[in-house]
């Protein structure tokens, strides 16, 4: 799944300072060798991670939907491009009360991970065990991938 986002990586990666890395068969992000984003797929699902003094291979967000992938690509390494290159980029709301009302969390049975879904089409979907990962994640996705692109090519 991650093969079909390269062009959308490379051009959040262009001109900015952010270094990618190969690490345990993932994709490592840093711009200053503190914060770590990592990325890797396995069996259909893609995993992320984030990390600090080194990349992990830590899930910390999973994903079988192609769209959730791409808003967390977007907005991750959005936000490594903007520290980069020194301008803001949408703020959203990170405190599980403040989840999107088009979405749900439930929980598993692998506390402190829930499911969060979009209550109209359970299949965009998503794992997390951090709220102020994947409550960004739910209001970014109320965006057009496109319009939200431009927001983070300043």
């Amino acid at each position: 799944m991650l093969e079909q986002h390269t062009e959308l990586i490379e051009r959040l990666l262009s001109d900015s300072l952010t270094r990618t890395s190969e690490f345990n068969q993932a994709l490592s992000f840093t711009n200053d060798g503190t914060l770590y984003f990592t990325v890797w797929d396995k069996d259909g699902t893609t995993f992320f991670s984030w990390s600090e003094r080194e990349p992990s291979t830590s899930a910390d967000l999973q994903t079988d939907c192609d769209s959730v992938a791409a808003y967390v690509l977007m907005t991750q390494l959005g936000a490594k491009r903007a520290m980069a290159l020194h301008f803001d980029v949408p703020r959203f709301p990170e405190r599980l009360e403040q989840l999107h009302p088009s979405w749900a969390a439930d929980k598993t049975p692998w506390p402190p991970t829930l499911l969060y879904h979009r209550i109209d089409d359970p299949s965009v979907r998503f794992y997390s065990n951090i709220p102020s990962i994947a409550v960004p994640i739910t209001h970014a996705m109320q965006d057009d991938l496109k319009d939200l692109l431009k927001k983070y090519m300043a």
